[in-house]
């Protein structure tokens, strides 16, 4: 290919990529513009994806559209449009990505296209690499989630043992506790506002549970739920959960001790073994080739 009309080709794939960010950004524009009109400013602008649907051939279907639904959900983005918004962010990685290796190949050999193994493999990459990205954000959340679940128990043991009622306690949470448990405290002022908007109680606390996405938060929604519709008592039941994420933190802190430990004898293996061996095998050697070469003189 001509160096001329590869430039040419380069020139136009960069000027499409522009113009496709521009236009999203009018449509957020527009969108929030919308919302503010509607009255309905508190929304995310994840609707600016619902109302720009993906080309058919870029939609997720599946079993692989299922477990991003379900990393998403673990990771902290609830809203309908978090699934779209996701496969926009991976299709813009990829076509930044590729255009950065056409422009280093268009620096380096004069022909954006020469050679095309790398551009291919790195925009692979990076649309392959997303999903593993946001499975790393969700296993991050669920351990900050977790770590910060014993505090919220203990919060609520509080309130609770001083006569406070449940509601009451959810309430005061989301209020004046968000220094506490930043993001515990966020989940359940969503929880209070589902109360607010008139949801059942039940509901409220099953969509609660699956917004906290972590070992025993189900559990837990059906502890309250038991507490306001059947009267069990509810303080015993927080200090076992106060228990039991306890020692979860302390096996996953020990499970952490371990890796490190692990991680530094590979690191011991990998630097240290090889200067030891040069410290004590040098001047042997270096004796034994002095020897053969006085031997040979």
């Amino acid at each position: 290919m001509p160096p001329l009309t590869a430039l040419l080709l380069f020139a136009l794939a960069a000027g499409s990529l522009v113009l496709v960010v521009l236009g999203l950004r009018m449509l957020d524009a527009d969108a929030r513009l919308r919302q503010r009109i509607d009255g309905q400013a508190g929304r995310s602008v994840t609707s600016a994806a619902l109302r720009f649907p993906l080309p058919r051939i870029f939609v997720v279907r599946g079993r692989d559209r299922e477990e991003i639904e379900q990393k998403l959900r673990k990771a902290g983005y609830f809203e309908p449009g978090a699934l779209e918004a996701f496969a926009w962010l991976r299709l813009a990685a990829t076509g930044v990505v590729a255009l950065a290796s056409m422009l280093t190949c268009l620096v380096v050999n004069g022909n954006p296209l020469s050679p095309l193994f790398p551009t291919l493999a790195l925009s692979g990459l990076t649309y392959i690499g997303a999903k593993y990205a946001l499975r790393m954000r969700a296993a991050s959340r669920e351990r900050i989630l977790t770590a910060e679940f014993p505090f919220l128990l203990d919060l609520m043991l509080m309130m609770l043992e001083s006569g406070v009622s449940l509601d009451q306690c959810f309430r005061g949470i989301a209020r004046e506790e968000r220094v506490a448990v930043p993001n515990h405290a966020r989940l359940v002022a969503m929880l209070v506002e589902d109360l607010d908007r008139g949801q059942d109680y039940q509901l409220a606390f099953d969509r609660w549970a699956a917004r906290v996405a972590v070992t025993g938060s189900r559990e837990l929604a059906t502890v309250f739920r038991q507490s306001l519709f059947h009267g069990m008592e509810l303080v015993p039941a927080l200090r076992e959960f106060v228990r039991e994420f306890s020692q979860r933190r302390v096996a996953r802190a020990r499970e952490a001790i371990g890796t490190i430990t692990v991680r530094m004898v590979i690191l011991m293996l990998v630097f240290f073994m090889p200067a030891l061996f040069i410290v004590l095998a040098g001047p042997p050697v270096a004796a034994i080739l002095d020897t053969l070469g006085s031997v040979k003189g």
